[in-house]
């Protein structure tokens, strides 16, 4: 017999006006969260201990400590509608999915179900008014750990996440052009 579950928990959900340019700030992003360039991307699956699988991980990630998994163009669609309808159409919009398996690790050992938020994304919006970008994105520890039974050490794990992508985003608004700024 189904049983269905429910827990209600508040999200915290973070938007951060850059006031540079939508490209400027989506290629300063992908100067710290690596792409992978090999012909076949990583594999999740196919290691039969730790340590490999730690090897392959280690060279794909930026200097933020996060890789790029997917971006899911959403400016290319909303560009099909009326602007008079869809407010943005015409303006970019990218959702970039992003992280990293061993940083996941410290949160799915303490529960499993934190998978489903791993790894993170973000939105990278122009602004209507073209004069800036915004990015958007949800505070990890509030979906992997926000509910009430989560224990301490899934929510120390997920706090540390926030850490790294609070960080990120700030290196990504700031205006130091050079060098990465390796956490």
């Amino acid at each position: 017999m189904s049983n269905l579950t429910t827990e209600t928990y508040t999200i915290s959900r973070h938007t951060l006006f850059i006031p540079k340019p939508y490209a400027q700030v989506l290629a300063k992003l992908q100067r710290s969260i690596k792409k992978d360039t090999n012909s076949t991307p990583l594999s999740l699956t196919t290691h039969k201990d730790k340590t490999s699988f730690t090897n392959e991980v280690n060279p794909l990630l930026g200097p933020h400590s996060f890789m790029q998994f997917h971006l899911l163009n959403h400016g290319a669609w909303l560009a099909l509608h009326d602007p008079s309808e869809v407010p943005h159409a015409g303006k970019q919009a990218m959702r970039v999915i992003y992280g990293n398996p061993l940083i996941a690790i410290t949160m799915l050992k303490e529960d499993v179900r934190g998978g489903l938020h791993v790894p993170v994304d973000a939105l990278v919006v122009q602004r209507l008014d073209g004069k800036g970008t915004d990015v958007v994105w949800v505070r990890p520890s509030s979906v992997i750990a926000g509910w009430e039974g989560a224990s301490m050490e899934l929510r120390r794990a997920a706090e540390v996440l926030d850490g790294k992508v609070e960080a990120l985003w700030g290196w990504v608004a700031g205006d130091e052009d050079e060098g990465e700024g390796k956490l």
